[in-house]
């Protein structure tokens, strides 16, 4: 194991019945390091970011994650106090945003501060409307997340996760659930979460925001990691096939999608390197 990174992941495999989706996955990432996942769609992406905190079990190998080891066998009941304290410790952003619809933005962002930590109201609210602010929406602390759109929604998610000061933070397709004109507020928050430093391993089909944000880009493809390094490494000198195809296809879909960087007034600031 290597001793410096907050996620160690050795030998992982991930079985869906008779389908082996991950088929022997190492990964490091070191603190303050960001690492983007990407690859097709059935690539094992989504799965790989979930067994992190073994939202999705998997049947063989280990991962280290914030000081906790997790291994194959565990289950919800038999493991809910090391679970728990995984959990605490490790912040998750879905696609779908997961809001509590009966719960304002403040409310959704200090549930788990109070309840879990035992925050006191008051302090978990003040703590609430400073990450609202910073993520561009100290005006909405009432809102109910139906009166958000969609880009709203996923900051008030991120917020959500933050609150709990976590030693890593797992995003999965954050904007894969946004309409177009609402994705470059959403990677401007994020950016903004990687040159302050926050550990981060983002699964994301935006090849262009990896190149901007993360420090390495993890290229899986077939239930493997088939490549991995500096983005500018991979994006400009691809070794394996599967990264070029990605690219190509990446290079046919890309007049189409709106640019994100610069929408908005946003701006992707550079993760520091």
């Amino acid at each position: 194991m290597n001793d410096g990174a907050i996620v160690c992941v050795r030998g992982l495999r991930t079985h869906f019945g008779d389908v082996e989706v991950l088929r022997g996955i190492d990964l490091d990432v070191e603190r303050g390091e960001v690492v983007a996942i990407v690859g097709p769609s059935g690539s094992g992406k989504t799965t790989l970011l979930r067994a992190l905190n073994y939202l999705t079990p998997f049947s063989h190998g280990e991962v280290v994650i914030a000081g906790h080891r997790l291994h194959p066998g565990m289950n919800e009941r038999a493991h809910a106090a090391l679970l728990r304290r995984v959990r605490t410790r490790v912040g998750m952003v879905f696609q779908n945003f997961h809001l509590f619809p009966h719960l304002t933005a403040v409310g959704n962002i200090t549930e788990a501060p109070r309840y879990v930590l035992g925050i006191d109201s008051a302090e978990a609210d003040s703590r609430a409307m400073a990450l609202l602010e910073r993520v561009g929406l100290a005006s909405h602390g009432h809102a109910y997340p139906h009166t958000l759109s969609g880009g709203q929604q996923q900051r008030v998610a991120i917020a959500r996760a933050l609150a709990m000061d976590p030693a890593v933070l797992l995003l999965d397709e954050p904007t894969s659930a946004l309409d177009p004109r609402l994705v470059g507020e959403v990677l401007a928050v994020i950016a903004d979460l990687a040159a302050g430093g926050q550990t981060m391993v983002i699964v994301t089909h935006e090849i262009g925001f990896a190149r901007r944000v993360a420090h390495r880009i993890v290229v899986v493809d077939g239930g493997l990691i088939v490549e991995s390094g500096a983005p500018d490494d991979v994006l400009e000198r691809p070794r394996n096939a599967a990264t070029r195809a990605l690219l190509a296809m990446e290079e046919k879909t890309s007049p189409q999608r709106p640019r994100v960087a610069e929408k908005k007034g946003f701006s992707l600031p550079e993760a520091k390197r």
